[in-house]
């Protein structure tokens, strides 16, 4: 991307991120973002420092240039780090946890950090499925929000974050990257979010304290119960490249226990920017066998089935059969449609989602209850006519927003919580962390679901970019 190659990406090779957190399991899909998009220095800060040297050491082999480092006194004074850099750009601190620990953090810096050195400042607060985030550019902004937040405190159970946090860790990025580039527009005002019911919002800042509220009040049952009843899901990810590793890591942590691969590509170095999953020490290897190892690291347990090969009309049928839910990670509009109309025809539920730049979209597509991906688009683009990631670029976090949002949908589809995508689409642009959440109506005329449907048997088109996310 232009925005980034070059003069830009040197910038975000010469910054440093702040992180302070609560926990790692919070920041674990933060700090690899952060690393895949080239941040240069990270330095973290754990109320609760155990399992951090895995994190570490994976950040470092997904990006050899970093440097990661633990931080043993929290709140140094990073404005008077920033003065003696003599770069008041490159230096960002992100708070990520609990509104507790936001307030406590919030009024540290209020009452030691001297406000002519305030560094840019990326508040993400998470409770069960909802969260928070602002951004904020000056000490008056962030001791305005103080008192917003204050005795907002909630006593949560930290495995029920896993979506919150996994969104949250994406939109830090997105800002961090934001900030140093001076691209977009900064969120400065409250960005709220229901994974649940859907809801994402911007908040004016009368209305902040309202939607504090709401983020604060214990709405949601424990996660256990959901645990439960997905245990035994198979769920099948077809592309293991930038939108198949978030939604991976993050079914994963969701207590599922089984996750079918499939990709016939191998680890390249340009992966590494949004494909999460892979490393440096990979490059070569097969992305199912390399998505493997890293999945097997996290949790032993989970059961990893590869398929390294391509997907096509031949074997779609075969292996999709084994499993209860698709996941499209795809970056291709041939096998895209291959394995929509596979889905149809086998009644297999599944999340769709696509991304290209700065933006990226996401549907729940269940047959015979609703939509399907040709009812939006009935036929496959002519080559040439719509951009490729390869040609256009990706914003690296970008697959990582609806990668989370993927995972979150396959929860919530199983388990029968919350609203799904089915008939809606989310619509999300990056520049301004902007999420719209439309209506869709199946199309009657649609030429696989529609009343009078003229394709009845798999096709298979060819196409000059096969490569995923």
């Amino acid at each position: 991307m232009p925005e980034i190659s070059g003069p830009g990406q040197k910038k975000i090779t010469e910054s440093t991120v702040y992180v302070y957190a609560e926990n790692v399991k919070d920041v674990f899909s933060l700090i690899l973002y952060l690393s895949a998009s080239g941040v240069g220095r990270i330095f973290c800060y754990f109320d609760n420092k155990d399992d951090y040297e895995m994190l570490f050491h994976d950040a470092e082999d997904l990006n050899n240039d970093i440097v990661i480092k633990l931080k043993n006194k929290k709140l140094v004074n990073e404005g008077e780090h920033l003065k003696n850099a003599g770069n008041y750009e490159s230096v960002i601190r992100i708070f990520l946890g609990s509104f507790e620990f936001i307030e406590k953090s919030i009024t540290t810096v209020i009452d030691n950090e001297n406000k002519n050195t305030f560094v840019s400042t990326i508040l993400a607060g998470t409770n069960k499925w909802r969260g928070i985030l602002q951004t904020f550019d000056s000490f008056g902004a962030l001791n305005e929000f103080a008192e917003k937040i204050s005795n907002k405190k909630v006593f949560e159970n930290i495995n029920d974050n896993i979506f919150s946090t996994s969104l949250l860790g994406t939109l830090c990025t997105i800002e961090v990257i934001k900030i140093v580039l001076g691209i977009g527009e900064l969120h400065k005002d409250l960005l709220y979010f229901d994974i649940l019911s859907l809801e994402f919002l911007k908040i004016e800042f009368a209305k902040t304290n309202l939607y504090l509220n709401k983020v604060a009040e214990n709405k949601y049952d424990d996660y256990s119960s959901i645990r439960e009843k997905i245990h035994d899901l198979k769920v099948l990810i077809v592309g293991a490249g930038g939108l198949g590793s978030p939604v991976a890591l993050a079914l994963l942590k969701s207590g599922i226990q089984t996750i079918g691969l499939v990709d016939y590509d191998t680890v390249e170095i340009s992966n590494l920017n949004r494909q999460i999953l892979h490393s440096t020490s990979r490059i070569g290897q097969s992305k199912v066998e390399s998505a493997k190892t890293f999945l097997k690291k996290v949790n032993p347990h989970i059961n990893i089935i590869t398929h390294n090969e391509k997907f096509t009309k031949e074997n779609a049928m075969d292996i999709i059969s084994n499993y209860d839910i698709i996941v499209d990670g795809l970056d291709n509009f041939p096998t895209r449609y291959l394995l929509n109309d596979a889905c149809f025809f086998m009644k297999k539920p599944m999340i769709e989602a696509g991304v290209l730049r700065f933006t990226g979209l996401n549907t729940t597509i269940i047959p015979e209850e609703g939509h399907c991906y040709r009812c939006m688009m009935p036929e496959m683009p002519e080559q040439g006519s719509i951009p490729s990631c390869e040609e256009s670029g990706v914003l690296g976090p970008v697959p990582g927003v609806m990668g989370a949002i993927q995972a979150a949908e396959v929860v919530k589809l199983a388990s029968g919580v919350g609203d799904t995508l089915k008939d809606k689409i989310i619509y999300f642009e990056a520049l301004d962390l902007n999420f719209s959440v439309l209506n869709l109506e199946k199309n009657i005329n649609c030429p696989l679901c529609g009343n009078n449907p003229t394709i009845n048997i798999l096709q298979e088109y060819e196409y000059n970019c096969d490569s995923t996310t």
